[in-house]
């Protein structure tokens, strides 16, 4: 009796949709123009409670605690809190979130 032994089912799958790259409606956030920004800044000591605030300079442990709340909270919670913050102070009514300046009768 001859028996061939048949080689394993070959498949092809799809390893992920980069939606980031794809996809023209979903737009990134760009975390490192935020960090840099004041405002965010402001943003993040006053969300951290001064757990985070022990050192004189922000940038020392600003990366670390958005690192935390990603991971904690996710990246769009975090984002849309800081948009509500942004905008509920009131403070830079002629800027985007991102310290963009809008120019009169853009909204």
């Amino acid at each position: 009796m001859n028996s061939k032994v048949k080689p394993p089912t070959q498949a092809v799958g799809v390893a992920g949709f980069k939606a980031d790259v794809y996809a023209s409606d979903i737009k990134k956030i760009d975390w490192h123009v935020l960090i840099h920004l004041p405002k965010f800044q402001m943003y993040a000591v006053q969300m951290s409670g001064g757990v985070y605030g022990t050192h004189d300079n922000v940038m020392e442990w600003i990366e670390g605690y958005i690192q935390d709340r990603i991971h904690s909270y996710g990246e769009q919670n975090l984002f849309d809190e800081y948009v509500n913050w942004h905008n509920e102070k009131g403070y830079w009514k002629n800027e985007t979130i991102y310290g963009e300046l809008i120019e009169d009768g853009a909204v």
